[in-house]
């Protein structure tokens, strides 16, 4: 029977027999009805067993407000029911010998049919139940299902109030469950093997002859720090590029202890942007900052940087939109400077588009915001560089000379939360031009009115140069949207603004970004939409407006891309020119073996004219082998350029082979390609051979064992368990025969879990401590993981009520398995015959004990101390309850 806080009439064996005595039942077994309940937000679901006649759907009154978590009691084999709901001044009570129901003290006669005894149970019709309760009951026959909305509080949602307070607690407010699994730190080391990619090229071309080409790169821990570097040279150059960083990056900002720094860089780096003046560049130096570094304000503007392998294309799109694209790497690796973001969250896929048709992603997520910080919060950046010169002082001879190459520079800024609407900033800066060494301050504040971003700087340069800009910004009818404007007095110069060092007397930038729907509700088509327009007007009469428009969408399979430039320049001696040009890409969506590409390119203005057009197709022949074919013309020259490649990945190396040939000039370029990759797993100390990439990213060794004494450790007596599998970024990867795992290109400094495919695990009673692990990658390191997988058990028992002596199985009792440290580990509640059952038990010592809400509601307790035990074995453990009265 159900415990209940009064006491109940003791039930008897008897037929099932309805209200009123002596009649026959109005149903029968043939009258069943196995339905799902569940709350009106599907909070709580069970089953229950009703039965269907032609008076109605009968509930069963004792499973109902079990449910329900209300305090009631049927005894006298169905044909009582006793007890209280919501508060203990609303009693209730139903007699069907009697024929009667007492409702918080009123009596009411019960007609024929509304209540029967049946099988032990009380059953009332649905409909009734509304009667009784503050609650609305649906029943639906056709999907088997009984809907419970509550028209008041009851006891079970204030428990799921209270659970759901505890998991924000627990789990910080709402995290992801992956980020609950737990952190595991790699350790520095003073010298960690490097990963190292090596590419060799046996090339010809028609402008440089034949020669020997190759490019090597290293990643690892030197000096407890990460270290990389990239050397590229040809046996007719010499060495033509090189690259030599050493730092770190901590998305918990946790580097040099109160500084709370977020990364550092030292050898050759990259700073970044100012608010006024002066924009990011590369050069050997230093770099150091505490920015969150997957957030940002709606009013940056930022760059993106990374390896890019010779030969290789990347696209970068925003939200699906292409933003730009790339073949032209700077010292080895992919620039994306200033690239303006949008508000919410800004999804960066970057494609990689290998020169034989060779394919990969990555993607980068970064929340953007008004700019404001919390109050008191401290956000700094420092960097010092000599603008693109490398450690080594190496330079490809073919490379055209930037602007101001081989200055120096030094910048600094600083934003705090002076409240939580108002951040102030401040920045400096000391840099060298052409026209000599210059320095420039600023200050501004952030805030926001009514939704809307503000911002204000206004800055100094030497030589009495003034700047002052406002920018707004936020969303207004679904689109995002930033208007900055600036003006400027005596000599400044706005990189930021005019990607040149030139001096300015205004500008003005718009950006928005939107999503159009296109089609009808049945098959609707999505547009995103990026348009950018500028205007710059210059100290020395100049002006200059450019506009830009993209827009990307994806139907039938395939993905179209439209791209629109504008530009105007005029001078004041009369000079002026304008220019408009398109671009359509269209490319089948992977998914198929053989891919296409159609590309066209075209002017509006100085005149009409189609500029180039290339078709491409790509096929894979297995999964390790794959072609290219692309035809391109340009119409300026009247060439038609043929290019073909292929690609076969054998398992610890690549062989690629690309050539093209044009007509009628008669140029052509062939390479002969060899890749590889190599390092030490630090699991298993063997060397391996791998296909290259290994360089670019961290990876994770993980060894999956069965851990016989639970202890959390591979020790002697520990299975290794093969062919278990893990997932990680939607790789996934079986153990071999000494349990061990490995996984690479895993990216560099950003939190990522791995997870166990629990279907893989050897026995149904093995479980795992966690389902993943967290960690953070570090480039050319292998993180080491064990994963020990451990056998649990199950408690189980029946729960009695002693009273005189004599035990009842009770139902409805909320039980919580308590670990050694208090923490609750499981939560059940006793079936109808008392029985409960706990699963998936790690070993263990546990205490099982009464929800204290319900045991102190109701004044009960178990009569023991609830110990029990669960070994590193794994068993069914039988442990029987005994409650009693307080």
């Amino acid at each position: 029977v159900p415990i209940s806080g009064k006491s109940t009439v003791n039930a008897y064996t008897a037929s099932p027999t309805p209200f009123p005595p002596g009649a026959e039942p109005t149903f029968s077994y043939d009258d069943e009805l196995i339905l799902q309940i569940e709350t009106s937000r599907r909070e709580m679901t069970d089953t229950i067993i009703a039965y269907g006649t032609r008076g109605g759907v009968y509930l069963p009154f004792g499973a109902l407000t079990r449910f329900l978590d209300l305090a009631f009691a049927v005894s006298d084999d169905g044909h009582f029911a006793s007890g209280w709901f919501l508060s203990e001044d609303r009693t209730l009570s139903i007699n069907l010998r009697e024929g009667r129901m007492l409702l918080a003290g009123k009596e009411i006669a019960l007609s024929r049919g509304e209540a029967i005894a049946f099988d032990g149970e009380l059953y009332l019709r649905a409909e009734d139940f509304a009667k009784i309760f503050p609650l609305r009951l649906t029943t639906n026959l056709r999907a088997q299902l009984v809907r419970v909305e509550t028209l008041e509080t009851f006891p079970f949602e204030q428990r799921l109030a209270r659970e759901k307070a505890r998991e924000r607690l627990e789990g910080k407010n709402g995290a992801k469950r992956s980020d609950l699994w737990p952190r595991e730190a790699t350790p520095w080391q003073a010298f960690a093997m490097p990963m190292t990619d090596i590419e060799l090229r046996a090339a010809s071309d028609s402008s440089l002859g034949t020669r020997v080409e190759g490019d090597l790169r290293l990643a690892g821990d030197l000096a407890f720090m990460t270290a990389r570097a990239y050397l590229s040279g040809s046996s007719r150059d010499g060495l033509t590029g090189a690259r030599i960083e050493l730092g770190r990056r901590d998305p918990d900002a946790g580097l040099f202890g109160p500084l709370r720094a977020t990364e550092f860089q030292v050898g050759d780096v990259s700073t970044q942007a100012l608010p006024l003046g002066l924009r990011g560049i590369s050069g050997r130096g230093a770099a150091i900052t505490n920015a969150p570094i997957d957030r940002a304000s709606l009013f940056d503007a930022i760059d993106l940087r990374g390896e890019l392998p010779e030969g290789y294309e990347v696209e970068l799109y925003r939200n699906d939109i292409l933003i730009e694209s790339t073949r032209t790497p700077v010292n080895g690796q992919y620039e994306f400077l200033q690239v303006p973001v949008d508000f919410g969250t800004n999804v960066f896929r970057l494609v990689f588009f290998g020169p034989q048709g060779q394919r990969h992603e990555e993607v980068r997520r970064i929340s953007v915001g008004d700019g404001r910080r919390k109050p008191g919060e401290l956000v700094y950046s420092f960097g010092v560089a000599q603008k693109d010169v490398n450690l080594l002082n190496v330079r490809d001879p073919f490379d055209a000379k930037p602007e101001d190459l081989g200055a120096w520079r030094a910048t600094g800024s600083l934003e705090y939360g002076l409240t939580a609407g108002l951040t102030a900033q401040m920045a400096g800066s000391w840099f060298q031009t052409g026209r000599g060494s210059s320095w420039q301050g600023s200050a501004g504040l952030r805030t926001g009115l009514a939704g809307t971003a503000i911002r204000a700087d206004f800055g100094l340069q030497k030589g009495g140069g003034k700047s002052a800009q406002l920018g707004i910004g936020g969303q207004l009818f679904g689109a995002s949207y930033t208007l900055t404007h600036a003006e400027y007095s005596g000599n400044f110069s706005d990189e930021v603004r005019a990607f040149s060092n030139d001096f300015l007397d205004r500008a003005t930038e718009f950006n928005v970004n939107a999503t159009v729907r296109l089609g009808g509700e049945d098959a609707p088509i999505y547009l995103p939409l990026s348009a950018r327009a500028r205007r710059l007007e210059f100290a020395d009469g100049r002006e200059q407006t450019d506009a830009s428009l993209k827009g990307s969408v994806r139907f039938s399979g395939v993905m179209l891309s439209k791209t629109l430039d504008y530009a105007h320049t005029s001078s004041p001696f009369g000079f002026s020119a304008t220019s408009l040009v398109g671009g359509f890409d269209l490319a089948t969506l992977s998914g198929s073996r053989t891919q296409y590409r159609a590309s066209l390119s075209y002017a509006a203005k100085p005149k009409l004219e189609l500029r180039s057009a290339a078709v491409q197709v790509d096929h894979a022949f297995d999964d390790r082998t794959l072609a290219k074919l692309i035809v391109g013309h340009t119409f300026a020259n009247d060439e038609t350029r043929v290019g073909l490649s292929a690609i076969r990945n054998f398992e610890h190396f690549t062989l690629s082979f690309s050539g093209d040939y044009a007509v009628p000039s008669g140029t052509y370029s062939a390479a002969l390609r060899l890749g590889f990759g190599f390092g030490r797993n630090p699991l298993t100390g063997r060397f391996f051979l791998d296909r290259p990439g290994l360089a670019l990213g961290g990876a994770v060794a993980v060894r999956a064992y069965h851990d016989k004494n639970a202890d959390n450790r591979f020790d002697e007596g520990d299975l290794v368990l093969p062919n278990v599998e893990f997932g990680l970024g939607g790789k996934m990867v079986a153990t071999d025969k000494q349990g061990v795992a490995m996984i690479g290109r895993l990216g560099d400094g950003v939190r990522t879990n791995y997870r166990v495919d629990m279907e893989t695990l050897p026995d149904i009673a093995l479980y795992p401590t966690s389902p993943g692990v967290s960690f953070v990658p570090r480039a050319g390191r292998v993180h080491v993981s064990e994963f020990p997988v451990i056998a649990h058990s199950e408690i189980e028992g029946t729960a009695r009520f002693i009273s005189d002596r004599t035990g009842k199985a009770v139902s409805g009792v909320r039980l919580e398995l308590v670990a050694a440290d208090g923490n609750v580990v499981k939560r059940v509640r006793t079936e109808g015959d008392g029985f409960y059952l706990f699963e998936q038990v790690a070993p263990g010592s546990y205490s099982i004990r009464i929800e204290p809400e319900q045991a102190n509601r109701l004044g009960i307790a178990l009569t023991g101390d609830g110990m029990v035990t669960a070994s590193p074995e794994g068993d069914i453990v039988r442990r029987d309850l005994d409650i009693a009265r307080e």
